[in-house]
């Protein structure tokens, strides 16, 4: 990336977050911490930002901290707003949400309220009546599924009169009035991946996930891809039961798996969530198929595939980032009031290929 480039990115990037990290950069950018501490050198000497310890904020940030450095009994700053974010679970996947929007909350002076429900459409209700109830500015919410019309909580994020904000999930476009949402496009996630595995020469592809609000948008991009690709025919698609605690039904079904990848020649495989993609590999190993040499294989979501014994290539969801874009919205939307044709908004953003070992022909 040319001067100019990453110039411009770093200052996108201000605009947005009001203040730059140069490990996030580096790694984001691919350029060594050197090179971008002279970037900032550079452009703080165009008056553009302000260097501090690691990074750089933004010039207004930075008026903003020496007007309040040094105050003797100086108040804490009140919060812009108060934002209440209810996720189903603080274990899995979501962590990475809810750093995103604690994350824009600090950028933005916002106080942030979390309530986790572990998949309980009787808690999501609860949690969002006593958020809104207690006096939010605007509530995120990631209900345990689809949200259905007629529902209690459909009915009541309908009827809300703060800004709401739907995370990473899909509550259909009908009947869904002014509600707004932030969520990953898993049919581009699969599309990826499909593709990079038959850049790679596989023609029988297949795709194993069990049923969660992320699979019907997985298993859509991956048939329409495979159709494109003229691999449809050979495309195997299978669905994992989800077993009870304790329970080895999901081995049981893997191994089936795999079993079926090998009479059906399959080559490669997208698995949806990272123990399952780890699984199918301790299954072909197990058969004596080698990773990636006989068989290549993709997980999907990426929380510790690269810890496999053969690292997992991933499609990673932009978690981080769905969290820090649904409350930087719920801001927008709050500074913004319900003035005459404000636009709704509704943004899908785009998972990554982390290409690791399960997938390189050079290994």
């Amino acid at each position: 990336m040319v001067a100019a480039a990453r110039h411009d990115a770093i200052l996108r990037e201000l605009e947005l977050r009001g203040s730059v990290k140069i490990a996030a950069l580096s790694e984001r950018m691919r350029v060594s911490a050197m090179t971008l501490r002279r970037d900032l050198a550079t452009l703080e000497g165009r008056g553009l930002l302000v260097r501090v310890h690691g990074g750089a904020v933004s010039v207004g940030v930075a008026r903003q901290q020496e007007r309040g450095a040094d105050r003797p009994g100086r108040r804490p700053q009140r919060p812009v707003a108060t934002i209440g974010m209810i996720a189903p679970s603080a274990s899995y996947y979501y962590p990475q949400v809810i750093r995103g929007a604690s994350e824009a909350a600090r950028d933005l002076s916002c106080r942030l309220v979390l309530g986790t429900t572990n998949y309980s459409e009787r808690e999501e209700l609860r949690q969002a009546e006593r958020l809104i109830a207690g006096g939010v500015d605007a509530l995120m919410i990631t209900p345990h599924g689809s949200v259905a019309e007629g529902t209690p909580l459909r009915t009541l994020l309908a009827e809300a009169t703060i800004p709401v904000v739907i995370v990473e999930r899909d509550i259909g476009e009908r009947g869904a009035g002014r509600l707004e949402w932030v969520r990953s496009d898993h049919a581009y996630g699969a599309e990826i991946a499909v593709r990079h595995l038959a850049d790679l020469g596989h023609r029988r592809i297949a795709l194993a996930a069990r049923e969660t609000p992320t699979t019907a948008p997985l298993a859509d991009g991956f048939e329409r891809t495979a159709a494109q690709l003229g691999l449809g025919r050979h495309a195997l698609r299978r669905m994992l039961p989800t077993p009870g605690v304790g329970e080895d039904v999901t081995i049981e079904e893997i191994g089936r798996f795999v079993d079926a990848c090998v009479e059906r020649g399959v080559t490669a495989a997208l698995v949806l969530g990272d123990v399952d993609a780890m699984a199918t590999a301790d299954q072909l190993a197990e058969r004596g198929i080698r990773i990636p040499e006989d068989f290549a294989l993709v997980a999907y979501d990426d929380e510790f595939s690269e810890l496999a014994s053969v690292p997992l290539t991933a499609v990673a969801p932009p978690k981080h980032d769905l969290g820090y874009a649904a409350l930087r919205l719920c801001v927008d939307h709050l500074r913004q009031g319900e003035r005459s044709g404000r636009a709704v908004t509704r943004m899908m953003l785009l998972p990554t290929l982390v290409e690791r070992e399960s997938t390189r022909a050079d290994r």
